[in-house]
């Protein structure tokens, strides 16, 4: 993959296309970035940490050692940056985490407010 496909694919996986917000990324080096976007279906506490009430698209970002989560959070395209776990893939964005942990289970969870949790799963 050339350096300009491995721009345009980060650019073009990145831009939000529900408004006219635009993001562009520029990693360096020759590593492929994959983009994988997942149906994720939470519980009823989803929409108290701003998650939509139905099923919703989560965009994975991976290339030049960065791996992000892209989440709906109170309408908007919020970014989370993975940062170190004991298991599992563990993502942060302001207060919120967003941690898929396999087959045992994906939650978001709000540092500053223990209550604020949900649990969800991958939706057929």
């Amino acid at each position: 993959m050339t350096e300009f496909s491995k721009y345009f694919l980060l650019f073009a996986s990145l831009c939000i296309t529900l408004s006219a917000s635009e993001l562009k990324i520029q990693l360096a080096g020759n590593e492929n970035i994959s983009h994988n976007k997942v149906k994720i279906q939470c519980d009823k506490q989803a929409t108290a940490l701003g998650l939509p009430s139905g099923a919703f698209d989560v965009e994975y970002l991976n290339g030049g050692g960065n791996s992000l989560a892209v989440l709906p959070i109170g309408g908007k395209s919020l970014i989370f940056a993975n940062v170190i776990s004991g298991s599992g893939a563990r993502y942060a964005s302001r207060d919120l985490i967003w941690w898929d942990a396999g087959t045992r289970g994906i939650s978001l969870s709000s540092e500053t407010n223990p209550k604020l949790r949900t649990s969800c799963k991958t939706a057929e």
